[in-house]
Order: C-alpha cells, then sequence, then structure tokens
C-alpha cells in the first residue's frame, strides 16, 4: 500500500523527476509504520526503476517514469488479458467489452 500511494504520487506528477522523495521520517509520520517498512517499500520502487537512491540527497524519483509508466501499463493490460481468458472471455468478447467500456 505504502509503495503503491507513493508511485501514485510519482505517476501523477506530484513528485518530480530527479527530485527528492520526502524523507523516511516524513513517511513514517505519515503512515504510522516503522521507518524499515518504509524502507522496504522504497526498495520495492527502487528495484522497478521507479526511484532511486543518491548517496546525499536520499531517495530521487527516476528520470524515466513516462517509460516506466508504459511498462506499467503493458504489464497491466497483459495481466488483465490472461484473467479475462482465464474466467473464460474469448479475444472478441474482451474487444467487445472494452469497446462498450470506451464508449461511457
Amino acid at each position: 500500500m505504502i509503495a503503491e500511494d507513493i508511485k501514485l504520487d510519482i505517476f501523477s506528477n506530484r513528485l518530480k523527476a530527479n527530485t527528492p522523495l520526502p524523507s523516511i521520517r516524513a513517511y513514517t509520520e505519515k503512515y504510522g509504520v516503522a521507518s524499515n517498512t518504509i524502507v522496504s517499500a522504497l526498495h520495492l520502487l527502487r528495484d522497478k526503476g521507479i526511484i532511486y537512491s543518491h548517496r546525499t540527497k536520499g531517495y530521487c524519483v527516476a528520470g524515466n517514469i513516462e517509460e516506466r509508466k508504459v511498462i506499467l501499463a503493458n504489464e497491466l493490460i497483459d495481466n488483465l488479458i490472461a484473467d479475462m481468458k482465464h474466467i473464460g472471455f474469448s479475444q472478441y468478447d474482451l474487444l467487445q467489452l472494452i469497446r462498450r467500456i470506451m464508449k461511457l
């Protein structure tokens, strides 16, 4: 949840590319959790290339966020297609459903 919240802040441009994230202390106060929990969330984001650690600035937003957003979108679409096939939707059914939703 914490990693998802931070990722949303980054992908929605509330946190800009190549700028420092709030401190670990600020996140522990915001979420009311131990610093180890925050560090674990930050490591997840770092491992996905969404943030990077800087020796003097702490954790910073990566510079390739638009590229990361496209990669994430592709992963989400692939998962959606696999899940829909798993519950019995054909490719045609899935396309029809998406077309109907997009018209809303």
